[in-house]
């Protein structure tokens, strides 16, 4: 009886299995009927006053790469490098590190091998605008495939160590779209090679003599970011005494991938910028369009104050309008390089 019991139990339950068949059948059909749904939801704009405090560290040689559609950044260690490439397709120029206070010296077209001596004058840095023809390296090239054979010196600033601070370069042909050039130290006498590749997605490639290769100095595609923060080098008129000077000041740089921006006229508020009044306005394509004057030293308190009735509008690459006012320069500890700003789409 008990092996007749368990033949029993193996034989299928057909009624069952029939009243399972007929109700899968009957869910595919209706569900069919139902429109389908996205997978995911569509993202929300970001809508009213944003604000970001960015932290540009202590010696603020953190550049901080901002998108301001995500309200969000990134940062990088913008002191390893020293030399950048453009990596857009159809440019070729080169730029410096100027927030390292570097400079630039383009000797003759002799042979880098015998160039020794540190020169007195001469010496220039990348105008902070951003346009090519102002870069310190000057034109290089007279069609991007080849080079015209100026030995360069680079004064890699003063807080490098004394051996690495003077560096000789020379750039060669380019090769399949890389740039290639040879180079060493300024009492070296045979020189190294290094080869510069493209990147795809991003504005320069980041070269540092001192690791001898490129460093990811960009986080973000260019495509991915609005605004950095970083140090870079630029010509200001003295408080007082009318002097002009060469100083490495802290502040805001367009990307140069299609943003652009302008600072609305003199006491107009924050408030009352629309949509409107923004587009009215003519745009810069120059990369200090912000700048630092944001923000002002005031030599009796040894702070810096910061102007929030100045007002900037930004269009981004992709097209988005914002209004943006700095607030702050300082955190809760009172120490600087912590840039606080709000701003809105408009």
């Amino acid at each position: 009886m008990a092996d007749t019991g368990k033949v029993k139990q193996m034989i299928p339950n057909f009624a069952a299995m029939r009243s399972l068949v007929y109700a899968a059948i009957a869910a595919t059909v209706f569900t069919s009927c139902e429109p389908e749904e996205p997978l995911y939801p569509a993202p929300k704009q970001i809508q009213g006053l944003q604000t970001l405090t960015l932290d540009m560290g202590e010696d603020r040689n953190r550049d901080v790469f901002v998108n301001l559609s995500n309200v969000a950044y990134s940062s990088a260690d913008g002191s390893l490098w020293d030399l950048g490439f453009s990596c857009v397709s159809g440019r070729w120029d080169i730029i410096i590190n100027n927030g390292n206070d570097a400079w630039i010296y383009r000797g003759d077209t002799g042979s880098i091998n015998r160039v020794f001596k540190v020169p007195s004058t001469g010496w220039r840095y990348d105008n902070p605008t951003g346009t090519p023809d102002s870069s310190a390296l000057g034109s290089w090239s007279p069609d991007g495939s080849k080079s015209y054979g100026y030995c360069y010196i680079m004064d890699r600033g003063l807080n490098q160590a004394a051996a690495d601070r003077y560096v000789k370069f020379k750039l060669g042909r380019v090769e399949n779209g890389d740039y290639v050039l040879s180079y060493g130290r300024l009492a070296d006498t045979v020189t190294k090679p290094a080869r510069i590749g493209r990147m795809p997605g991003k504005n320069y490639a980041y070269f540092s003599f001192l690791r001898g290769d490129t460093i990811h100095a960009e986080p973000l595609n260019q495509d991915a970011w609005d605004l950095v923060f970083r140090k870079y080098k630029t010509n200001i008129i003295e408080t007082g005494t009318g002097i002009p000077y060469d100083y490495v000041a802290v502040g805001c740089l367009l990307n140069p991938y299609n943003t652009l921006a302008v600072e609305v006229p003199a006491n107009t508020p924050f408030e009352s910028v629309n949509l409107g009044l923004a587009q009215s306005l003519t745009l810069s394509a120059r990369r200090d369009a912000i700048g630092y004057d944001w923000k002002l030293f005031d030599r009796l308190s040894g702070k810096y104050t910061v102007n929030y009735k100045r007002v900037y509008v930004i269009r981004t690459a992709g097209n988005q309008w914002f209004k943006l006012r700095f607030t702050d320069y300082y955190n809760d500890l009172g120490q600087r390089g912590y840039p606080k700003f709000e701003f809105e789409r408009l």
